[in-house]
């Protein structure tokens, strides 16, 4: 009884080892032939792989172009009267250090049409537009040149060189004498100038100097009122003609103080002192 217990109790435990041998063996089995079958294909990876990194040798040989082809001379040729034709372009010979398509031939450039060409103006009218607008660009410079003078001596005022001319002498003759006088700019604003007159009748030592101020008013023309104001003082003296020892010309000119003459003697004195 003890004996069969004991058998009973084994056998299922062998079973259970042998089936465990068994299932390691087919395992073991598998996987030596997966590795006999799969194993040239596992070569070709690592042989592929291998190669890749393997560096890459190239060399570059230079083309040489074939020699050119010398053209023997060709004799002349008699040449012959041709017609006049359109000017046909240049054509630029290029050399080529390999064989190339055929290039497409180049569009000829159309002749210029007779419609483009302008004609001459004649010579004569050429030198006489050419003349005027000389003579046009002359006058405009010396416009401007004069403006610009007039311009900066009403700003700045009378110069040395002006206060100089200024200092001009002025004699009158009569039967029983005269007065002689000298008038000198001494300041000159945009409204307010300052002149001065030495006048005397024999000797110059004996002369009187006398300081007179003009005020040419709001918006009024400062040198027009100190020519007025010398024409009264002249006035004060004479009322016919006088004689006028002029810097600017550089003699003397006899001048008229009567009263239908004002507008000329004005002009005269505008132009000697600022003129």
């Amino acid at each position: 009884m003890t004996i069969f217990t004991t058998l009973s109790h084994s056998t299922p435990r062998t079973r259970t080892r042998n089936r465990t041998i068994v299932g390691v063996s087919l395992s073991i089995l598998v996987h030596v032939l997966l590795f006999v079958v799969l194993r040239p294909s596992l070569q070709k990876i690592n042989v592929q792989a291998n190669s890749s990194h393997e560096p890459l040798e190239v060399t570059f040989v230079h083309s040489t172009p074939p020699p050119a082809a010398i053209k023997q001379p060709t004799p002349p040729e008699k040449t012959k009267p041709v017609k006049k034709s359109s000017p046909q372009p240049k054509q630029i010979a290029r050399a080529k250090p390999s064989p190339s398509p055929a290039r497409v031939p180049a569009r000829e450039a159309p002749p210029p049409s007779p419609t483009a060409i302008t004609q001459a103006p004649p010579e004569m009218d050429m030198s006489t537009m050419l003349n005027a607008a000389r003579e046009r660009r002359r006058a405009a410079e010396d416009s401007a040149t004069r403006e610009n003078a007039e311009a900066r001596a009403a700003e700045q005022g009378p110069s040395a060189n002006e206060i100089a001319r200024a200092n001009i002498a002025f004699q009158a003759r009569k039967a029983s004498g005269g007065t002689n006088g000298v008038f000198e700019i001494v300041s000159k604003g945009p409204r307010v100038a300052q002149y001065v007159f030495r006048g005397w009748t024999s000797d110059i030592r004996n002369s009187q100097r006398q300081t007179i101020t003009v005020d040419a008013g709001p918006n009024g023309d400062v040198e027009k009122a100190i020519v007025d104001s010398m024409i009264a003082l002249i006035r004060k003296y004479y009322s016919g003609d006088f004689n006028w020892e002029s810097a600017k010309l550089g003699r003397v000119v006899s001048l008229s103080a009567r009263q239908a003459d004002t507008a000329g003697l004005q002009a005269f004195l505008l132009r000697e002192f600022f003129g």
